[in-house]
């Protein structure tokens, strides 16, 4: 899957209307995350449909950046999330994003070293 991370004013709508396009081009969000920093709403996606998308940020003048993630289904019990980070970070491999997904119990992660990753955790 891909993740889709950028930048939206911090106003009333910004992401409804990047919402509405991306469902008005049949496209299901699969994970997001968003929080402001310093007035800007910071955004991430991963849906269903890498190609459309594109087309809809791009078709909105919306810059982003795009990387691999990597999803994970994790048990509900404590300490699951600390297993796995602690794992990339004993393999010198940083985190770049982390969030969960619409569905219970899955996560989201982007890294820098994405081949190690799914080695380590045999992701085909």
């Amino acid at each position: 899957m891909k993740e889709f991370s950028f930048i939206l004013g911090n106003n009333p709508g910004a992401l409804a209307e990047i919402s509405e396009e991306l469902g008005a081009e049949h496209v299901n969000l699969e994970a997001v995350a968003g929080l402001t920093v310093l007035d800007e709403g910071v955004i991430s996606i991963v849906t269903d449909n890498a190609d459309k998308t594109r087309k809809v940020l791009r078709a909105k003048g919306v810059e982003f950046e795009e990387r691999e993630a990597l999803v994970m289904a994790l048990p509900h019990q404590p300490g699951q999330l600390a297993s796995i980070l602690s794992r990339l970070a004993d393999e010198g491999i940083n985190v770049l994003s982390c969030y969960c997904t619409v569905e219970k119990n899955q996560i989201v992660l982007t890294v820098d070293q994405v081949d190690r990753a799914k080695a380590i955790f045999r992701i085909p």
